[in-house]
């Protein structure tokens, strides 16, 4: 592993371990005894690292109001805090000045609160101390401090800013920030893989924004929602008369995007017979409208796609071209929430800001985000956003963690819908004496899919 060394989050020289010490009965090492480097400038793009000699490598991955940054802890306690004399400073108004303390060891890393005024909470729990191991989340304030282990292949490497618009600085998003602008230079196309709610889309405006398309047109098209039987129609074009209802000539979203990008959402959807003609497209960006007899029409487009579902496993059930699934050069795979926890308190606040028009000031408090921390949101930040929402209407002002535990529980506690065909439609409305509202309410439906699944 290279040794980056960055800014020492130490407040003046110091050792580092020297300070609130608290030792585990018949751990015999010492703290190690290295003076800190000469502090740099801090920016929003430091990757930091303390690099002392290590029993086992532990990485704390941590987030506040002024940076996200990556330490390595080795043998040895260290303070965190917001002033000095702690080791690891955090900006954040409601962190104490010495907060905890945290130690390696080889199961885990022990942590202690020091009397914090806003205390300290590993998982859910507000402990005096306790352990913890890998994927755990720390929360100091509104800071958050997530344990990890040091990979392989890791280099702690410079990985720059996040990207405009995409809130969360954990190490997995800026690792993908650099992925999208070093690929933003190109024309191939791209895939965006990951669970709903990801921020996919997000993503492919990015690379379209940092990219030399910028100032050209991005079209965004929801594969899944075109009816299938005018799927290429939407995506090529078509002249007039070319089917029933083709009253005009239409250009079609290729030539919409001509010399920007085509952002496909949702491609695992795309019926088996629209594939061979998207994937012609691909290999010429030769584009002909249906029921056009002349020559295709050649276009400068740089198609990004992206799906919830795993293009791997369709083309293994024979439900998407792998030739097709081949063409799309670049994968961009972006990890659920649950797998990036540290950012779970920018993202928050963020969306926080965002109803603060029409519900007022809110935050959450330390007791909150920790609550948040520990649900796995399968919706990610789609789900994130409901449950603040909901908080936010429980809470006046401050968020606390029952607001958050009543919101969740408000999620779970909505009836499950039943797995409605026509037939169980029919009967259900058959049970209800002909009535549609009681009978789709009775399926969990709302009344217009539940006319849409019985007109099927």
């Amino acid at each position: 592993m290279r040794d980056h060394r960055g800014e020492r989050a130490v407040g003046g020289e110091g050792t580092v371990g020297d300070e609130g010490a608290v030792r585990a009965e018949g751990d015999g090492v010492a703290p190690a005894d290295l003076r800190a480097s000469e502090p740099e400038p801090r920016s929003s793009q430091t990757v930091e690292i303390v690099a002392r000699r290590a029993r086992r490598p532990w990485v704390i991955e941590i987030q506040d109001e002024g940076d996200a940054r990556r330490i390595l802890l080795a043998d040895g306690e260290v303070v965190v805090g917001a002033a000095p004399p702690a080791d690891v400073r955090l900006r954040d108004a409601t962190v104490s000045a010495r907060h905890c303390v945290l130690e390696p060891r080889d199961a885990g890393v022990a942590v202690r609160d020091l009397g914090s005024r806003n205390g300290t909470y590993v998982g859910p729990a507000r402990i005096d101390h306790a352990s913890a191991g890998p994927g755990t989340m720390i929360t100091v304030g509104r800071s958050t401090i997530v344990i990890g282990e040091v990979e392989a292949d890791d280099d702690g490497g410079a990985l720059g800013p996040p990207l405009p618009g995409i809130a969360g600085a954990s190490i997995a998003m800026r690792r993908i920030a650099a992925e999208v602008r070093r690929l933003a230079r190109y024309a191939d196309p791209v895939f965006i893989a990951g669970e709903t709610g990801t921020g996919k889309e997000l993503i492919a405006r990015a690379l379209h924004a940092e990219g030399p398309r910028a100032s050209r047109p991005m079209v965004v098209i929801n594969v899944a929602a075109l009816p299938r039987g005018l799927v290429e129609s939407e995506l090529f074009g078509h002249e007039r008369g070319a089917f029933t209802g083709a009253m005009s000539r239409r250009a079609g979203a290729f030539a919409e995007a001509d010399g920007g990008t085509l952002f496909l959402d949702e491609i695992g959807d795309l019926p088996m017979e629209a594939q061979p003609t998207l994937l012609r497209a691909l290999e010429g960006y030769e584009v002909r409208a249906v029921g056009s007899t002349g020559s295709g029409r050649r276009l400068d487009v740089r198609v990004v796609a992206a799906s919830h579902a795993a293009l791997s496993a369709k083309v293994e059930r024979g439900e998407f071209r792998r030739d097709l699934f081949h063409r799309l050069t670049y994968i961009i795979d972006v990890p659920p929430l649950r797998e990036r926890r540290g950012d779970i308190a920018v993202i928050a606040q963020k969306i926080l800001d965002e109803v603060r028009g029409t519900m007022g000031p809110r935050s959450l408090s330390s007791g909150a985000l920790a609550r948040l921390a520990t649900h796995d949101f399968p919706g990610n930040v789609r789900e994130l956003r409901n449950v603040l929402k909901r908080a936010a209407h429980f809470a006046d002002g401050l968020i606390h963690a029952a607001d958050v535990e009543r919101a969740l529980r408000g999620r779970a506690s909505e009836p499950p819908r039943a797995a409605l065909n026509p037939g169980l439609a029919k009967a259900l409305l058959a049970a209800h004496g002909q009535n549609m509202s009681a009978a789709a309410r009775a399926a969990g439906y709302p009344r217009t899919s539940f006319r849409k699944i019985l007109n099927e």
